[in-house]
């Protein structure tokens, strides 16, 4: 008798997780008037009408999103630097932490600026 009172419970419990999607399109269907809804869809990518802009917005993604992780990571070897506290295997390993945080960031603002010189020199041909 149990199994069955849980099997009822869970088939209303997805019954009404199912209603919860369904109503909201419903209440769409019926403020357009009963017909078809008719929609336009927007670009995600936010006008881009060639390679070049694709790829500027993309960079343009990358950086946006990499610089803040950077400089995390440049507080997080000073943090490192700070704990240390004389110890020279913890120094080295701040040392390696700065360093690759500071290769990363050369990393991701060099491919910024390279993109942007290619995309100039494209611009101009």
């Amino acid at each position: 008798m149990k199994n069955t009172a849980q099997k009822i419970l869970k088939y209303l419990k997805w019954n009404i997780v199912a209603m919860l999607f369904i109503a909201p399109l419903h209440l769409i269907y019926a403020q357009s008037g009963g017909g078809t809804v008719s929609t336009t869809l927007q670009s995600p990518l936010g006008g881009v009408s060639n390679l070049n802009n694709l790829i500027e917005k993309i960079l343009e993604v990358v950086v946006d999103i990499g610089t803040p992780i950077a400089v995390l990571f440049i507080i997080y070897a000073g943090f490192l630097f700070v704990t240390a506290q004389g110890n020279e295997t913890k120094i080295t390993k701040a040392k390696n932490a700065f360093t690759w945080a500071i290769i990363g960031t050369a990393v991701l603002l060099g491919a910024w600026v390279l993109a942007l010189a290619i995309e100039g020199t494209i611009g101009n041909l």
